[in-house]
Order: structure tokens, then sequence, then C-alpha cells
């Protein structure tokens, strides 16, 4: 007798209810859209992402794959990291120095570089 087993239903990325670290990402991708004025519409043409895909990325509906934060990161011109970045004090750091001219953060580097840890 043959054994039945039950079909084990692929697991979606996308949800009925907002991911919370999905949705902290949705959020900081519409806010920086929205930071320099990208029009929904020409987002969603830069990206080459569906219209409804975009509009549950930035819910928190759907949980994005690292391709997918590639293509909205180089759309919105910051990195990947941009995206992704929380609360800590490193992070806040981070996003502080998003847009900052190179040599902000090359001079920034050398008096990191200049302290030695427990310095301060």
């Amino acid at each position: 007798m043959a054994k039945v087993v039950a079909s084990k239903r692929p697991r979606s990325r996308h949800r009925d209810r907002p991911d919370p670290l999905a949705a902290r990402i949705g959020q900081r991708i519409r806010d920086l859209r929205s930071e320099t004025a990208f029009a929904f519409d020409a987002f969603v043409e830069e990206t080459g992402l569906g219209r409804g895909y975009v509009s549950e990325l930035e819910r928190g509906l759907v949980v994005p794959g690292v391709g997918t934060l590639a293509r909205v990161a180089r759309a919105l011109g910051v990195t990947i990291a941009d995206l992704v970045s929380g609360d800590s004090d490193r992070e806040r750091l981070f996003d502080e120095l998003r847009g900052r001219p190179a040599s902000v953060i090359r001079a920034l580097r050398s008096e990191v570089a200049r302290t030695k840890p427990g310095d301060g």
C-alpha cells in the first residue's frame, strides 16, 4: 500500500500581517524614497519590481531577498546597509554619515585609527 504524504505548502515571502523587521526596512525604503522625492511609479520602473510588490515591500508584507535589496539600494543611491540599519549607536552613526563626502568619512576613519581602544 502506498504511503500518502501531505504536501507541504512552500513558505511564501508574502505575509498577511507585517513582519516587524520587514516593516522597519519597508518604512526605511519609503522614507528614503520620499527624501529623494522619488515618485512611486518612477521608483517601480527604476527598480524593475512590480507595483504590488513594492507596495507590499514598503508595508512590510514581504521579506525581501538580497537581490531585491540590492536593486532598491541602487535605485535610491544608497547601500544595502543603509536599508537595514537599526537603532544602535553604531547604526545611527552609519545613518548620519550617509550622503557625506568621502573626505569626511576618511577623516573620521583616520581619527578612529589614531585612538586606541579604551582611550576615552
